[in-house]
Order: structure tokens, then C-alpha cells, then sequence
């Protein structure tokens, strides 16, 4: 019974309503796991959504390659875009260029360093330039 009524003291000892630093300190500790876990799924989302917005302006650039090779003489690529008489390739995030074997899609705007994917043109096939595979995934690319 004295244990029960020496509890009842500590708790009226307390007073009600006010943190403790470790209530402050688990409530910090809660927000910044949670904030580990939501920000990096934000901008692989905004990255993802920033190269998916790129793809038709590189599918057309693909395009328009493949019937530069068909009306050339020799069946070479284009070695430059002017080649292709392409109009309003948005170039405000992704900056395109071609070569004889590659078109190259390179920006700064998903991290500091330049970031890039390419369509090869000897295979057909999109691809992601090694230095880029922390940011830009292969499962977003046709």
C-alpha cells in the first residue's frame, strides 16, 4: 500500500503538459528518419520525372535520324542535330547531340555533375552512361 501511495506522489510531483528533453529528443529523432526516408523517394521521383519528359524529344530526334540514314546515299547517321531540321527540341533541362554512333541526352540538373543516357544506334537500344546509374535508371528508358 506505501508503494502505491509514494506513485501517486511521483505523479503528483510532475507537472502535466510540459516535454521532458527526451520527449523533444525522440520527436526530432522521429521527424529526421522519416524526413531519410521521404526525401531521397522525392527526388528520385522528380529525377524519374525529368528524364521521362526528355523521351519524346529523344524519340524524335531517333526518328528523324532513322530517315536522314534512309534519304542519305550511304546510310550514315547525322552527325549533327541541324541535319535532322528538328523545331522546338526542348533543351531547357536535357541538351541533346549526335554522333556517328550515339544520340546523347546530358544535364546538370539532376545532381552537381553532369548526368547522361544515350540511344545506341548501332543496337537500337537506350542506355545509361555508367557515371549515371546512381540517378538515372534503366527501367525508365523504352
Amino acid at each position: 500500500m506505501t508503494d502505491t501511495v509514494s506513485t501517486k506522489e511521483n505523479n503528483a510531483e510532475k507537472p502535466k503538459g510540459k516535454f521532458s528533453l527526451i520527449d523533444l529528443l525522440m520527436i526530432i529523432m522521429v521527424v529526421g528518419v522519416l524526413a531519410t526516408i521521404v526525401l531521397p523517394l522525392q527526388r528520385t521521383k522528380s529525377n524519374e520525372a525529368l528524364v521521362r519528359g526528355s523521351l519524346p524529344d529523344m524519340i524524335r530526334i531517333v526518328q528523324a535520324n532513322d530517315e536522314f540514314k534512309r534519304g542519305d546515299g550511304f546510310g550514315d547517321n547525322a552527325w549533327d542535330l541541324d541535319q535532322l531540321n528538328l523545331r522546338n527540341i526542348d533543351m531547357s533541362v536535357f541538351h541533346f547531340a549526335i554522333n556517328d554512333t550515339s544520340i546523347v541526352a546530358t544535364t546538370n540538373r539532376l545532381g552537381s555533375l553532369e548526368k547522361a543516357y544515350y540511344f545506341d544506334t548501332r543496337d537500337n537500344r537506350f542506355r545509361v552512361r555508367e557515371d549515371s546509374r546512381d540517378v538515372i535508371f534503366d527501367t525508365w528508358l523504352p
